[in-house]
């Protein structure tokens, strides 16, 4: 009868432990966005580049400077804004710079290299293929990716792992 009582509260605290580290597990991932774009100039440059953005988070108290030129972008295309401290802003933070303001944008859409290739052919071209690695700034990768566009490159290949954060 010991053994059978012991057995069960076993069971229950195994039960209990996997249940704790699911939720401290899925409470990580809610706090990271794979697409965000941290930085008063990154966020202004996608508000004005006209792709999709969710939401913004700005920082209390943060209404100088270029903020209130990106709140005003965001009111006029109706994006959501939330004001929140500062703390719980760095939290969501992926980079030690994101300067009071965070755009959670859409997932991205990626294409194969089969597309990015149709794409040459459609438009009587030798394909020009950009193949990035080990970039590890966004600004960076951002900055390099626009380069390439007004460069006419038909696709960048960026790495699915390990690469940095946008």
């Amino acid at each position: 009868m010991k053994n059978k009582n012991w057995e069960k509260e076993k069971n229950k605290t195994k039960n209990n432990n996997q249940r704790i580290k699911n939720k401290e597990n899925q409470s990580a991932e809610d706090k990271s966005f794979d697409d965000q774009v941290e930085g008063r100039n990154a966020v202004l440059e996608l508000l004005e580049s006209n792709r999709d953005v969710n939401k913004i988070y700005i920082s209390d108290g943060e209404k100088h400077g270029s903020i209130n030129k990106i709140i005003a972008i965001a009111k006029e295309k109706k994006i959501i804004i939330n004001e929140i401290s500062k703390a719980k802003l760095n939290q969501m933070a992926q980079t030690e710079n994101n300067q009071g303001v965070i755009a959670i944008v859409p997932p991205f859409d990626y294409c194969d290299v089969d597309d990015i290739l149709q794409t040459a052919k459609e438009r009587k071209e030798k394909p020009f293929i950009l193949i990035l690695d080990g970039i590890e700034d966004p600004h960076n990768l951002g900055s390099i990716i626009r380069t390439a566009e007004t460069a006419g490159v038909h696709g960048v290949i960026i790495p699915k792992r390990r690469a940095c954060r946008s």
